[in-house]
């Protein structure tokens, strides 16, 4: 039986790993957000200006797991200070791309021993880091990480979210019959909001036909998204020039693969709403909206537009329409399954961890028992 190895090295473009990360996901149990569209957006875009260290994992000689982490100095508390590695994200100084259903890319059947040895070389060959964090990962990734048998650091769920999504495949192609999947409530709310819209026109969902128009429905997804949130005094994504640009490369260098949806919506020719999504695996992940503000409440661009974008990509033979993690109302209501996403930290067994663990209990002791502070 061939032994696992891992090895490590320092990548200077994204195309250094491109060969064999295309070829490891097509054997890979993976989301989007572990493919080389996305990682090689992140790379050029994030990633590569950071340092990063790749790590292969071997199983004699078949490449079976490859995964990037990017060093970064962390200060919480005031006080507390720590040198970590994020996997495949950069959450700092407007760099967080916000992935989901992230993990090391992992050959099937080899998943276990590709987190086992990616760990273990990790803690053993990068010891000034103290700190490894593994962010959004399935309950299934999670699992992984407890099998392994810790001597040196300790495995905390630091955060958890519930991620939403509709399976298509228990749905018919009707969208009358989506709809009676829905509260009765909601259910007639969004009809009449559709006969509302129909009498300003007809009421339909276009894609866009080629990069170029899908970068025009972006612009306009651009411009609603940011409308509808400075009415509420923020200023949404698009505040984020990073964020822009990454998202612009992608759709610019994948949307012709049929990785990139771009939809748009409207009634006659009036615009309801874009929505910006991925297609991988016949799944469909809900990135980014833009929906059309009007003064009349009944008038629902959000839900409309995401009823219309689910129907259509069930009679696309999409298997699973995802709006991701979040606890907005909508997800809830419009979505018939859910899975947890977890944010976990591999954290050394240091004092200066003991310490600040001592004092977040401490603090979080006394507010539950003077929940007013103490003061008057």
């Amino acid at each position: 039986m061939p032994a696992y190895r891992a090895e490590s090295c320092h990548i200077e473009q994204a195309d250094d790993v491109r060969a064999e990360w295309l070829a490891l996901q097509k054997s890979a149990d993976c989301s989007y957000f572990q493919s080389w569209g996305w990682m090689s957006t992140w790379l050029q875009q994030i990633a590569v200006k950071l340092n990063p260290v790749v790590i292969r994992v071997w199983h004699g000689e078949d490449l079976v797991g490859i995964s990037v982490f990017v060093p970064a100095k962390i200060k919480r508390h005031i006080i507390i200070h720590a040198r970590a590695m994020f996997l495949n994200e950069y959450p700092f100084d407007g760099n967080n791309m916000v992935i989901e259903y992230n993990g090391l890319l992992a050959a099937s059947e080899h998943e276990q021993a590709v987190y086992a040895e990616t760990v273990k070389y990790l803690l053993k060959h990068l010891p000034a880091c103290d700190e490894f964090h593994f962010g959004a990962i399935t309950e299934s990734r999670l699992a992984y990480l407890k099998k392994i048998n810790y001597r040196e650091v300790d495995c905390i769920v630091d955060e958890e979210s519930l991620a939403w999504s509709v399976d298509l495949a228990q749905l018919p192609a009707d969208p009358d019959a989506y709809l009676e999947s829905l509260s009765k409530n909601r259910r007639a709310q969004i009809r009449r909001s559709m006969r509302l819209y129909e009498k300003q026109g007809t009421l339909k969902i276009e894609p866009a036909e080629n990069t170029e128009q899908a970068l025009q429905f972006f612009s306009r997804l651009k411009v609603l998204h940011t409308r509808r949130w400075q009415a509420t005094g923020r200023n949404g994504v698009f505040a984020n020039p990073v964020w822009e640009s990454f998202h612009r490369s992608l759709i610019q260098n994948f949307f012709e693969a049929g990785e990139v949806q771009l939809l748009k919506v409207t009634a006659g020719e009036q615009e309801i709403g874009y929505l910006y999504n991925f297609v991988w695996r016949k799944q469909v992940y809900v990135l980014q909206t833009g929906f059309a503000v009007s003064e009349d409440k009944r008038l629902m661009s959000g839900y409309v537009s995401h009823v219309m974008a689910i129907v259509y990509n069930r009679s696309q033979g999409m298997t699973v329409y995802d709006l991701m993690h979040g606890e907005s109302l909508y997800k809830k209501i419009l979505c018939n399954q859910r899975q947890k996403l977890y944010w976990v930290v591999l954290q050394r067994r240091l004092l200066k961890f003991r310490v600040e663990k001592l004092g977040v209990a401490t603090v979080a002791n006394f507010r539950r028992l003077f929940p007013g502070g103490g003061g008057r």
